[in-house]
């Protein structure tokens, strides 16, 4: 009867030591007023600040400067005068270098073809900054919801430590209970800070792509809500394989231009002289011999460029082939995969937590069990956090393969 009334009271005392336990490791880490950044806001962020588009501008700025310049004469006219010191004579010469080999039309033509390469080349930088960003987001998130489920885990270990010391005093636990009790909180202390460096990471690297400050509660909860629905089928090519063509088709007029810059320009103009009350007007001509500088150095530049740009055609076309089938058997295999789980493997892993401690609480499971069966359903809840993750970085994946404008968020 005294061991029965002891057992009693040492239960009792571990029940009363898991329900007044304090529970503020994690409400003590909440903001006191998190200010919502959604996965747009944060792409429209991006988008004003990214290196990778301020690069992409800069190139297709290059790119209609020389378009501009090619677009009449590929030189200036040149004006010259002369003139005695008594004035008795004087004379002026207008000249215009013109090719008559086609150097300024196959000109025209490069610099044509590389504003639609800058052009196609912005699209993709920003679809690519957009990607990043959701991408960096749904990681952020996915780090935020580990250590959520890392201070539930620090929670737990220290009211089942607690509990363990209570019984040890009452009788009911044996010391080496209460070390793995302690062990136990130990280790998920552990888990906590090394999660906690993964988030501080994952947010440094969201903020650095935004310019923005961001802080785990200004985030959503699910990873996935960085994803935004599809906006059409990838069918049309992408803009990286249209960028490449377009500076192939720059450098084979590139090479047309340096081959017709063999013969130089062919300087025409007019001429005035005046002399003893005369004056002498007419046409002059000018060329220069090509008879030691051909364009050599020209010529072979253009013609290694175009190698260039023609292994780079077939380099980028057959990625976006890749990544375009890869990334649609990996949404197709998340997709199925994902069916066969629990619909609420959080909410399953919450659940098994409750019915663990309830089950230590009544004296159906020991403690080196409950330690035990916590860590499973805590690498649980973290699996399915993942499993979100991984999802989102797939579908991510797919729309920028399709080149899906939805990336880019507001109205399209």
């Amino acid at each position: 009867m005294h061991t029965h009334t002891l057992r009693g009271a040492g239960r009792m005392a571990l029940l009363v030591a898991l329900v007044a336990f304090p529970t503020s490791w994690a409400t003590a880490q909440d903001d006191p007023a998190p200010t919502l950044l959604s996965p747009d806001a944060a792409v429209a962020a991006s988008l004003a600040v990214h290196s990778g588009i301020r690069q992409a501008e800069a190139e297709l700025a290059l790119a209609r400067g020389i378009r501009s310049q090619s677009a009449l004469f590929l030189n200036n006219p040149a004006v010259a005068g002369a003139s005695s010191v008594d004035g008795a004579r004087a004379s002026a010469s207008l000249m215009q270098p013109l090719s008559l080999t086609g150097e300024g039309w196959y000109a025209r033509s490069a610099s044509r073809a590389r504003v639609d390469a800058g052009e196609a080349g912005l699209h993709r930088s920003r679809l690519i900054a957009a990607a990043e960003t959701r991408r960096a987001y749904a990681h952020a998130s996915g780090a935020v919801g580990k250590v959520r489920v890392a201070l539930e885990g620090v929670e737990l270990a220290a009211r089942l430590r607690h509990a363990a010391t209570r019984q040890n005093e009452e009788g009911e636990a044996s010391t080496l209970d209460f070390r793995l009790a302690s062990l136990a909180e130990v280790q998920s202390v552990a888990g906590l800070l090394a999660a906690r460096e993964l988030e501080a990471e994952a947010l440094a690297a969201l903020a650095e792509l935004t310019a923005l400050p961001v802080s785990p509660s200004s985030l959503l909860p699910d990873p996935s809500a960085a994803v935004p629905e599809p906006s059409k089928e990838g069918t049309s090519e992408r803009s990286d394989v249209v960028a490449a063509k377009a500076h192939l088709r720059s450098a084979e007029a590139e090479l047309r231009r340096q081959r017709a810059a063999t013969m130089p320009p062919v300087r025409v103009g007019a001429f005035v002289d005046l002399e003893g009350g005369q004056t002498f007007l007419g046409p002059s001509v000018g060329v220069e011999l090509p008879l030691f500088n051909r364009n050599q150095v020209g010529r072979r530049q253009a013609t290694g460029r175009l190698g260039v740009a023609a292994a780079r055609v077939a380099a980028v076309s057959a990625l976006a082939a890749t990544e375009s089938a890869t990334s649609e058997l990996r949404v197709a295999e998340a997709t199925r995969l994902s069916t066969t789980v629990v619909s609420d493997p959080i909410g399953e892993a919450r659940a098994a937590l409750a019915s663990i401690e309830a089950g230590y609480v009544a004296g159906e499971i020991d403690l080196s069990s409950t330690v035990l069966l916590q860590g499973v359903a805590l690498n649980g809840e973290t699996a399915a956090i993942q499993l979100l993750e991984s999802i989102a970085a797939a579908r991510l994946d797919l729309l920028l393969a399709n080149e899906d404008d939805a990336l880019l968020g507001g109205p399209r």
